[in-house]
């Protein structure tokens, strides 16, 4: 980890001088070609670091290691998931992100209302409307050897089947992506704080609509849900619908983007997946492993110490997942994609909090594989092109370019 001299006037008492790192996590990971390999580099110092800017300018721990990353999910009496300068925040609204920011044993109850739309068994029958909208986007580029995958598929991808998930028109799609955006990575507090209440309006209006008319199942067990038998509140259904809207547009695109430019420079893998489909599932679970996109973070809620480090109530702490899931100590040769590894990732988190929409998320990943492989011989970079990328709390990319041999 590079050294940065600290000022300790500028931290707690209880932070030791040598796991102060006064930078920028973001602006770290955005120092190469890779965030990934430029966060990793994280990897060379402590498992806990105190960082002057770990997200949004504000200070905090950061977790470097698998074990300690996932002991802290696993921890529901010392790290609370009620996390501060969240959406409440923003909306001036008591509002939480439902059941996300909930912690035990109330989580459970909320979570139960969900569940059933989202388990394994209930995605099977999700297989065709996902595999309906991946094909109508590619037979977009049936006349065409070029596309720009990021805006031409990655990003409407899963925001199309967000929006029939949640019952809301596709005329709505550049809005919402221009308030996600802005929303996760501008560097202007007040833009963050426009957009998202520019999202919990809209999503405020689309909730009174469904709870009148629910256009499917999903919104029918939200609008008619219930906690320790009494109907959902106004708060508690919002919390729902924003944790859908922030799940639904960003994480999948990111993971899409990172899987297919890794595909587009590695032919040889490209044709053993087209070969052997029967090695997607494995292939989706290690570009999980490989391109863990997400941050998360969580509130220490009492003074304790943990992996031999002082803690105190109020500490925030964050989980980069890349970090956990790139780590030497827990994956042999981190860095390398190895569909025969079989890891057992943290890329959707773990314990009560493992993400509800996993095996969506796997099942949207393994069908855009799966419909690429078949419809192209090859897709590559092209040569000419740069892809860009984005750091923050979800690494996305931002420009793709690909030339594609039908």
């Amino acid at each position: 980890m590079p050294k940065v001299a600290p000022n300790q006037e500028k931290f707690p008492s209880h932070v030791p001088e040598e796991l102060i790192w006064d930078k920028s996590i973001d602006q770290f990971a955005s120092e190469l070609d890779d965030p990934f390999l430029a966060v990793c580099r994280l990897h060379d110092g402590p498992p806990l670091i105190w960082v002057t800017d770990a997200a949004f300018g504000r200070p905090g721990w950061v977790a470097t290691r698998f074990d300690v990353i996932s002991d802290i999910f696993m921890d529901n009496d010392h790290f609370s998931s009620e996390r501060p300068g969240m959406v409440a925040e923003m909306l001036g609204e008591p509002v939480h992100l439902n059941p996300i920011e909930i912690d035990p044993p109330e989580h459970f109850g909320y979570r139960r209302i969900l569940n059933p739309f989202f388990s394994a068994k209930s995605m099977k029958s999700f297989e065709e409307p996902v595999r309906m909208v991946c094909d109508e986007l590619i037979e977009k580029f049936d006349d065409k050897t070029r596309c720009e995958f990021i805006h031409d598929f990655a990003i409407p991808f899963p925001s199309y089947i967000f929006l029939d998930l949640m019952g809301m028109p596709r005329d709505k799609l550049d809005d919402f992506i221009g308030w996600e955006d802005t929303l996760m990575r501008a560097s202007n507090p007040m833009e963050r704080v426009q957009a998202a209440r520019s999202i919990y309006d809209y999503l405020k209006k689309h909730k009174d609509e469904q709870t009148e008319n629910p256009s499917n199942d999903l919104m029918r067990d939200i609008t008619t849900g219930e906690y320790e038998g009494r109907p959902l509140t106004h708060l508690e259904m919002m919390g729902m619908f924003y944790v859908l809207y922030a799940a639904g547009l960003d994480t999948v695109y990111s993971t899409l983007g990172w899987t297919i430019r890794h595909l587009a420079t590695h032919p040889d893998l490209q044709q053993r997946l087209r070969d052997n489909p029967d090695l997607i599932p494995a292939a989706v679970e290690e570009f999980c492993r490989a391109f863990s996109v997400v941050t998360t973070h969580r509130l220490v809620i009492k003074d304790f110490t943990f992996h031999g480090v002082e803690m105190k109530a109020g500490d925030e702490i964050h989980m980069p997942l890349s970090l956990a899931d790139r780590d030497p100590e827990a994956f042999p040769d981190p860095h390398t994609v190895d569909i025969d590894r079989k890891p057992r990732h943290l890329a959707f988190g773990t314990g009560i909090h493992n993400c509800i929409g996993v095996h969506l998320a796997k099942r949207e990943l393994g069908i855009v594989l799966s419909e690429f492989l078949k419809r192209y011989k090859n897709f590559r970079l092209q040569p000419e092109e740069t892809y860009r990328y984005h750091a923050g709390r979800t690494y996305g990319v931002d420009y793709l370019p690909l030339d594609l041999q039908a």
